[in-house]
């Protein structure tokens, strides 16, 4: 259950940090107070989940934390990609070999 909430919270990190890329907000502007809102999720979420991973064993947790970190990054990103792809916005690029 501590990994599963350590992943989602990798993940709402993810995900605000792609609302905060500047390709998206010009496309969308965001008040002050959700960019605000947006790092400060960004910042803490990763600082949470690595406070429940260590809960249990610090060496693995640390462990736990970065292989997690890596896996949901990888996944937000392929999922972002995705619903981008599916939406219209994704930009034009190069045919897929």
């Amino acid at each position: 259950m501590i990994l599963l909430l350590a992943c989602v919270l990798w993940c709402v990190a993810f995900r605000c940090h792609e609302w905060l890329q500047s390709r998206n907000r010009t496309t969308f502007p965001m008040p002050v107070r959700a960019v605000w809102l947006n790092q400060g999720v960004r910042a803490l979420a990763p600082c949470l989940a690595l406070a429940l991973c260590l809960m249990h064993s610090p060496a693995l947790g640390v462990l736990f934390w970065l292989g997690l970190g890596s896996v949901c990054g990888v996944c937000t990103s392929v999922l972002m990609a995705v619903l981008k792809n599916k939406r219209g916005r994704a930009p034009a690029g190069k045919p897929p070999l």
